[in-house]
């Protein structure tokens, strides 16, 4: 239980890190699974007026909070994308440009990564370049 309990944290932390490499999977699954995560935050004030009758405005507080932290683990995992392509995590500051972030969007999820180690860390497929 100690070592699920340890991998478990290991894997929280990394979360939040802007640091090392993501594969196309998991940010394939990783970045939906937020967006999703954050539509359901935008409900919340809405399920706790009707469900508890509240209309407090901490549950909008709440919300917005989820809402915020989403963001941040989206903007780390974009980061850590990029890094696997071996581009700084500068380059998503083009999603803000109406025609650049349809092509970055699809380059992040299209486009392979590194084959073995680059500047950013190991291959987060754990497999070594080939050496000619």
């Amino acid at each position: 239980m100690a070592v699920a309990r340890a991998l478990y944290l290991r894997f929280m932390l990394q979360l939040f890190k802007f640091t090392g490499r993501l594969r196309r999977r998991a940010f394939f699954w990783r970045v939906p699974a937020l967006y999703v995560l954050v539509f359901g935050c935008y409900g919340l004030p809405v399920l706790a007026e009707v469900k508890l009758n509240s209309t407090a405005a901490h549950w909008q507080i709440i919300s917005q909070l989820a809402i915020a932290t989403c963001f941040y683990l989206v903007l780390t995992q974009s980061v850590k994308r990029l890094h696997d392509i071996d581009l700084r995590g500068w380059w998503l500051a083009l999603a803000l440009l109406p025609v650049a972030n349809l092509i970055l969007g699809s380059g992040m999820q299209f486009v392979p990564g590194t084959p073995g180690p680059n500047r950013f860390g190991p291959d987060p497929r754990g497999k070594q370049a080939a050496i000619n």
